[in-house]
């Protein structure tokens, strides 16, 4: 089965019914893309999984419902389809019922400043550039954009100095909404993570599968590894990656918060650098060393000719990178852009965002660098597949 595009690794609500090859029971240890690359001979195939069991789920409650591919448990039964019909899963084109966006502003009045605080790969790929004039047109609105790492965008929301959040780390935005920090949280889209390093891979970790232990033969070669260790996103998932690689690890001070710390590695081969995507990039190619991006803002990257990194280790679930858009809660901060931050939600999750997210990087790259994945995206999904 010829490699699929890795941005295409969630859940799809539920599809058309599919039939079942095989009825596999998880075990421990295993993993969606695990599961793929012994039966498909390929890695990326996993999407196939999800939506065939979620397909089958729908008409047998024996079979397991996969919200997210990075969390199956033992004893979940999964459906398996046929080489031919997991291809077709993962090459089917979903044609979008044409769904109108409501371009009224809020109240009949613009939007007017509305400061959205976001992860650095939604800026740095280039995905704001292109789909924010829509909503400022539409909307008169004029979005101040504060691109930083998910840690210090929901500090912003937690002060009351943005309206309206766009982030990468699941945990992190559950625990604000818990908070009372925020008044409305939405899935937006997904893309996934990649271990980028040189050419040469004196690691030796190109092509695994499994990226705990990539992870744990990179540290095992001390090969130099830099970090943006600034408690972002992709921090918060390189953290997780490197617990689940059973490494020793040490606690460190913060960056960009001395009062708080992280868990890394021990040892001088692990450079924390304390800065975005793109610059943690810059500062990997000129060392020619190893770093964990999203997989947008490296493609992004190599448009400009100055990148020698690799993609050296990729498809494995617990690469999955999901995005969310909070409102900041205007209890708390009356002062906030609370019109504002609801119609810019609205306007996100609409199919109509949905599509341009969607086709985004295609004419560069031949593949999407964000998936949609919004809940009306998926209801139009499920309505235009008549499931």
């Amino acid at each position: 089965m010829p490699a699929l595009p890795a941005t295409a690794q969630a859940a799809p609500p539920v599809q058309t019914a599919v039939t079942c090859e095989q009825e596999v029971i998880v075990q421990a240890d295993d993993w969606l893309s695990k599961i793929a690359e012994k039966v498909y001979g390929d890695v990326l195939a996993y999407p196939a999984i999800a939506d065939a069991t979620n397909a089958a789920h729908a008409a047998d409650a024996g079979f397991a419902h996969i919200e997210n591919v990075d969390v199956i448990e033992i004893g979940w039964k999964l459906c398996l389809p046929s080489a031919v019909d997991a291809q077709a899963l993962l090459q089917r084109e979903i044609a979008v019922p044409q769904v109108a966006a409501d371009g009224a502003p809020v109240g009949g009045a613009e939007v007017g400043r509305l400061v959205l605080a976001t992860t650095t790969s939604t800026d740095n790929s280039g995905l704001l550039n292109a789909i924010l004039p829509d909503f400022e047109q539409k909307f008169g609105a004029d979005v101040e954009v504060i691109a930083v790492g998910t840690g210090q965008a929901l500090q912003l929301g937690e002060n009351g100095d943005a309206d309206v959040l766009l982030v990468h780390a699941r945990s992190r935005e559950d625990a604000f909404m818990d908070a009372g920090f925020g008044s409305r949280r939405e899935d937006v889209m997904y893309n996934d993570f990649v271990i980028v390093g040189p050419p040469d891979d004196p690691a030796g970790i190109s092509g695994m599968t499994d990226v705990a232990a990539a992870l744990a033969q990179l540290a095992q070669s001390g090969s130099t590894f830099v970090s943006r260790g600034d408690d972002s996103g992709t921090h918060i998932k390189e953290q997780g990656l490197w617990q689940a690689a059973n490494v020793p690890l040490v606690d460190a001070p913060s960056i960009k918060n001395p009062d708080k710390t992280f868990v890394r590695p021990n040892g001088d081969w692990y450079q924390s650098v304390g800065q975005g995507m793109g610059a943690t990039l810059t500062i990997a190619n000129e060392q020619l060393a190893y770093t964990l991006s999203d997989r947008a803002t490296y493609l992004a990257r190599t448009l400009e000719g100055t990148m020698d990194l690799q993609i050296l280790v990729e498809g494995d679930s617990r690469l999955f990178n999901p995005y969310g858009v909070i409102a900041v809660n205007p209890k708390l901060h009356p002062a906030i852009n609370a019109a504002g931050a609801e119609a810019f939600i609205n306007w996100l999750i609409a199919p109509p965002t949905q599509q341009m997210i969607g086709r985004f990087g295609i004419d560069k790259f031949g593949m999407p660098l964000f998936v949609p994945d919004s809940a009306p995206w998926n209801a139009a999904k499920a309505a235009g597949t008549g499931s």
